[in-house]
C-alpha cells in the first residue's frame, strides 16, 4: 500500500530506492527497485536516506533500533513496539538521533478526529465531563488469525484488539485528552476466535479535572458501531458514520444549579458537519515525515507519540490480568514482566491455513 501511494505520486518528494523483505522478494512487483533480504544490507545502502519500517508488529523495535543507529530518518508502523517499556527505550534512541524518527499515526489525519479535537482544544466544549468510544466494528473471521503464524499469538503480537486494530483509536483518544489518572478494563481472551489474546475489551477511565471516560472495543461483532460521544459544559458532540453532530449551549453547569424550570434544558443549537473522506492518512503522515526530515522541524507523528496507544492498551490487559485498577503513571517494567512470561508460554500454531483470499475492499480499514 505504501508503495502504491509513492507509485501514484502521493508523495511527490519521495523516490523508493530498494526494497527489503527478509522473507520473500517478489520480483515482479519489486524488479524496478534493489531489493535485500536482509535489513543490515539495506541500512547499509548509501543511496537510501529514510526507511519505512512496515513488518509483522514484534518486528518493529528491533528494527527500529537498527534503522535508528544507522544514521537513517525511520517511520515506522503502528504499534510503534509491543509494550511501553520498548517504546520509551526506541525514543531514548531516537532523542540521540538527528535525524527524523516517526510512527504511522494515520488516523490522526481523519478531518473528523482532527476537529473534534480542535474543539476540545480551543475550549468551545467548555469543561469535558465524560467521553465514551464504542469502536467494536473491527470485526476479524477467524482465517484472519489461523492464515499466518504470527497473529493471534502473545510470542506474535503481544496482544490483539487493542495493540493491533485500535491501537489508532486508543492514539486518537490520547491525542485529543492525553493520558487519564487511572483505569480499570475487562479483557476477554478468544472469547470470539480460537487466539490466546484479547478479542473484546470493556474500560472505564477517570481523569485528573474530573472526567471519566468509557471505552470498548471487539473484534468478534458484526456490523458493530463506531460511536464517539464527547460531553462538555458548552456542547456535546457525537460522531458516528462519518458525521459530527455538535449541540452548543452556555454553561450546562450554571443552568443546572439556576434555572427554576423542574424539567427545563438550556437553550441549545444543534449543527452538523460532514467531512469530504477520511483525509490524507498514510500518505499525509509520510509528506510530513519526509519534510521534517529536510527541514528539520519537529514531525507532527514524532515518535514520542507512539508511546500513548501503547501504555494504554498495556494498561488495559494489565489491569484485566491483575483485575485491579491502574495508576498512572504506568508501571512499564511490570506490565513487561508479565507479558515476557505470557510470551514464553505462547503456543506455536498446530497449522497455518494457506487457503484464504487477500481482499482489501472488505476491510474497515
Amino acid at each position: 500500500m505504501h508503495i502504491k501511494n509513492i507509485r501514484e505520486g502521493k508523495v511527490p518528494s519521495c523516490e523508493i530506492v530498494a526494497v527489503c523483505d527478509e522473507s520473500y522478494i517478489d520480483p515482479q512487483k519489486f524488479g524496478e527497485y534493489k531489493s535485500y533480504t536482509k535489513a543490515e544490507e539495506l541500512l547499509a545502502d548509501k543511496d537510501v536516506e529514510a526507511v519505512l519500517i512496515s513488518t509483522p508488529s514484534f518486528t518493529h523495535f528491533e528494527l527500529g533500533i537498527k534503522a535508528i543507529e544507522s544514521g537513517k530518518h525511520v517511520l515506522i508502523e503502528k504499534p510503534v513496539a509491543l509494550c511501553s517499556a520498548d517504546a520509551k527505550a526506541l525514543e531514548e534512541v531516537a532523542k540521540k538521533s538527528d535525524k527524523t524518527c516517526a510512527v504511522m499515526l494515520n488516523q490522526r489525519t481523519t478531518p473528523l478526529y482532527a476537529r473534534m479535537r480542535e474543539l476540545v482544544v480551543s475550549g468551545e466544549l467548555g469543561k469535558i465531563n465524560r467521553a465514551s468510544w464504542f469502536m467494536t466494528n473491527w470485526y476479524r473471521p477467524q482465517i484472519y488469525f489461523s492464515c499466518n503464524a504470527w497473529r493471534g499469538l502473545w510470542k506474535g503480537e503481544a496482544g490483539g484488539a487493542l495493540i493491533n486494530q485500535s491501537v489508532h483509536n486508543l492514539d486518537v483518544f490520547a491525542w485529543i485528552f492525553g493520558l487519564p489518572q487511572t483505569l480499570r478494563a475487562w479483557c476477554k481472551f478468544g472469547k470470539y476466535h480460537d487466539i490466546e489474546v484479547e478479542d473484546e475489551v470493556t474500560c472505564y477511565m477517570e481523569y485528573a479535572d474530573s472526567m471519566t471516560a468509557t471505552f470498548a472495543t471487539s473484534t468478534g461483532e458484526h456490523p458493530g458501531t463506531n460511536r464517539f460521544e464527547i460531553a462538555g459544559d458548552k456542547g456535546f458532540l457525537v460522531a458516528q458514520d462519518g458525521k459530527l453532530t455538535i449541540s452548543s449551549f452556555d454553561s450546562l453547569s450554571d443552568y443546572t444549579m439556576n434555572t427554576k424550570y423542574v424539567f427545563g434544558t438550556p437553550e441549545t443549537t444543534v449543527r452538523e458537519e460532514t467531512f469530504d473522506g477520511i483525509g490524507d492518512q498514510h500518505s499525509g503522515v509520510l509528506n510530513n515525515f519526509l519534510n521534517a526530515a529536510k527541514t528539520g522541524k519537529r514531525c507532527d507523528f514524532d515518535l514520542s507519540e507512539g508511546y500513548a496507544s501503547v501504555c494504554l492498551s498495556n494498561a488495559m490487559l494489565l489491569s484485566s490480568w491483575t483485575s485491579s485498577e491502574i495508576q498512572f503513571p504506568f508501571d512499564d517494567d511490570k506490565y513487561k514482566n508479565i507479558l515476557t512470561q505470557k510470551m514464553e508460554q505462547s503456543s506455536p500454531k498446530k497449522k497455518i491455513d494457506k487457503d484464504f483470499i487477500l481482499d482489501f475492499s472488505k476491510s474497515f480499514r
